[in-house]
């Protein structure tokens, strides 16, 4: 019997007993741990109300309980349960850390940035996943607010463990120096694809510092990267899953023959040039696909145009992945869950006649994704070439008039093509796109069109119809 199988026959049983015990504090702390077990904690908010509601005086159930609600999205009710949280007062920086976070979420970003700032500095009480944690947070809201003075305290997500990246032994890390002239360096990947689209960007400023560059990145976006980044050495690698890992060996006789001076992780990339900017600074658009992709796109495109004259051609991309894998987490599973387009939103514009009679729609999904995220009613076609690799999705992309995509590596994609892209995002959304309005600091080419409730797309998809239909 797996382990996961025992704990879920576990929780089926604490639930039978809660049925005939509902007062039962032990029973209720029970399933809470279980669920966590099963990394199903956005379940825990009924569980632990009714804990709370017995008068549970345990700590951990404030803890859960905000955990929860800014797993849901609803971190209006997470600030309020950090408030009043009696649970660790003997620990301010982690109370700052937890409470800075859900105000960050929640778009609080003055009120975010200084605790979360203050939650940074070393104290007695502090431990190091806490500061590192904090200054990561703190990061995040001082880019979602548009300061790229953010970049420099993001670079300590590589310390708060949801980060791996490779080490290579003998090689210096970069420390900051803006005179890279003949200077070989290398750069490790990590994080996901869209991170990759987007920092990748920022080789660019690295090579007109004078630095001959080698990157790595995983096997599925190589052949694009190798495209989209002249002058760079790109060689494929499993992703690294911790930081500081080794180099597989047949990367380190690569890296061995190109001799690097330095090395530095995405994350440092952008820094180069944020030291130096206040205000003003945007990823640049690069990418491309292979030209012979580029060839065997054109001509597809060619005959849906001729099957659909006077159509525009828009990409679509409405469903993450993640939010359909238990294995993944419930952070990974509920954040994906939040980006993701409801079939049925998708539908409403699809179907919508006006639009339906001016623009055909393109699947951008890759097909092993399609049947999880279901197929959409009608006036939407496949990339007929077939999408295998990220260089078949740029290659189509570039063929096309637009993309509509959820906060996703085909958003960062699109972006990064110069391709006008149109991005829904839930009510947190992603630093890359911004804190307000429809305009990314960050990102060119990319209209942001936010929910005003969490999980209502219905104001977006109103938005929606009128920024497709204008084109």
């Amino acid at each position: 019997m797996t382990a996961a199988i025992h704990l879920q026959e576990q929780l089926r049983a604490a639930y039978m007993r809660h049925e005939h015990a509902p007062h039962d504090l032990t029973i209720l702390r029970e399933i809470c741990d279980v669920l966590i077990s099963l990394k199903r904690e956005d379940e825990l908010v009924a569980w632990v109300d009714r804990a709370l509601a017995l008068g549970a005086q345990s700590p951990d159930f404030f803890a859960m309980r905000a955990f929860a609600l800014d797993l849901l999205g609803r971190h209006a009710e997470a600030i309020e349960t950090r408030m009043y949280d009696p649970s660790i007062p003997d620990q301010p920086a982690l109370a700052q850390l937890r409470l800075g976070y859900s105000l960050m979420m929640a778009g609080h970003l003055e009120q975010a940035i200084r605790l979360l700032d203050e939650a940074r500095r070393p104290a007695a009480t502090s431990t190091a996943d806490t500061l590192a944690t904090a200054e990561q947070f703190l990061g995040e809201a001082l880019l979602k607010a548009g300061d790229p003075r953010g970049f420099t305290h993001w670079l300590r997500r590589n310390d708060s463990g949801d980060a791996g990246s490779y080490r290579p032994l003998g090689i210096p890390a970069w420390q900051g120096e803006s005179d890279l002239c003949g200077r070989r360096v290398l750069v490790v990947h990590q994080l996901g694809f869209g991170d990759n689209f987007l920092l990748a960007a920022c080789v660019a400023d690295w090579q007109a510092a004078g630095a001959q560059v080698m990157i790595t990145c995983d096997l599925q976006i190589h052949a694009l990267m190798q495209a989209s980044l002249p002058g760079c050495e790109v060689v494929s690698a499993a992703r690294p899953l911790r930081y500081h890992d080794a180099l597989p060996e047949a990367v380190r006789r690569g890296v061995e023959a190109f001799e690097p001076h330095l090395y530095a992780t995405l994350l440092h990339l952008p820094q180069l040039r944020a030291a130096q900017a206040t205000a003003g600074y945007r990823f640049r658009a690069y990418m491309r696909a292979p030209v012979a992709k580029q060839r065997i796109a054109a001509e597809w495109a060619r005959q849906l145009r001729a099957q659909h004259p006077g159509k525009k051609l828009v990409g679509l991309f409405w469903d993450c992945r993640q939010r359909h894998l238990s294995d993944v987490g419930s952070t990974v599973r509920c954040w994906a869950a939040r980006r993701s387009l409801p079939l049925d939103a998708l539908n409403r514009i699809v179907t919508d006649p006006a639009l339906a009679g001016r623009i055909c729609f393109v699947n951008l999904h890759h097909p092993l994704a399609e049947a999880a995220a279901g197929a959409p009613a009608r006036n939407v076609e496949r990339y007929l070439p077939g999408i295998h690799f990220f260089d078949d999705t740029a290659a189509c992309i570039g063929e096309l008039d637009a993309v509509f995509a959820v906060d996703s590596a085909v958003a960062n994609l699109a972006a990064m093509m110069a391709k006008p892209t149109c991005v829904p995002v839930n009510t947190s959304g992603d630093w890359r796109w911004g804190h307000a309005g429809r305009a990314s600091t960050w990102v060119e080419n990319a209209t942001v069109l936010r929910q005003t409730w969490e999980g209502d797309w219905n104001s977006v998809v109103r938005d929606a119809m009128v920024w497709l239909a204008a084109l």
